[in-house]
């Protein structure tokens, strides 16, 4: 579909042969989000939970953006594990809405999922690499999103509003998941890197050693 759409693309004069490439990295990303988004929302209407879980999505992808976390090594692999998670998701406000002591439950658990998110926001991963002055920005933007989200989430709590409490909570809970596991995920990745460091080494001082 990409190759026909730039083809098509190329013989109206819209964009330059030279140029395909860079068209069509842009163009799988489209594709691909709007497959990303096309899929949640038709999970979130199987399970009768559109609503909610717009909100839920509005306030987990704003935390992601500015925070990051986890990212998946393929892009098979990264629309695998998202649908997982909105299934996840899905079914957690499908059950909290039959738990009575929910509100209490949800409490402990966004407070929880805040310090993690405040201790650790932003990580970066291989694809975004951050300096100094970009990771003060993004934690600052972070916190305040945090805060946001708080914001509107204690008042419903409070007043037993479980599924749009919910919501909020789940959106805390998976980016601070995805916060843990991209830290765990840069610590592995530096370990496998500094292995491949000393082999190299290895090999480098066995050969000088051979020619001596």
């Amino acid at each position: 579909m990409t190759e026909r759409l730039l083809d098509q693309m190329v013989k109206w004069n819209v964009i330059r042969r030279e140029d395909e490439e860079i068209y069509r990295f842009g163009l799988e990303g489209v594709l691909l989000k709007s497959l990303h988004y096309m899929s949640y929302l038709l999970l979130a209407l199987l399970f009768r939970q559109a609503a909610p879980f717009l909100l839920f999505f509005a306030a987990f992808l704003l935390l992601r953006k500015n925070a990051g976390g986890y990212h998946a090594k393929t892009r098979g692999c990264c629309y695998l594990i998202s649908c997982a998670t909105v299934i996840c998701v899905l079914t957690a406000m499908q059950m909290v809405s039959k738990w009575e002591d929910a509100g209490s439950i949800m409490g402990g658990l966004t407070l929880a999922a805040d310090m993690v998110v405040c201790m650790a926001a932003p990580v970066e991963n291989e694809n975004r690499l951050l300096d100094e002055e970009e990771k003060k920005y993004f934690r600052k933007r972070s916190l305040g999103l945090l805060a946001a989200v708080n914001v509107f989430f204690w008042p419903l709590n409070i007043l037993g509003e479980k599924t749009w409490a919910s919501a909020l909570m789940l959106a805390v809970v998976c980016e601070a998941m995805l916060l843990i596991l991209g830290k765990l995920q840069n610590g592995r990745d530096e370990f496998e890197t500094g292995q491949e460091q000393e082999i190299r080494n290895e090999c480098k001082e066995s050969k000088k050693c051979k020619e001596l």
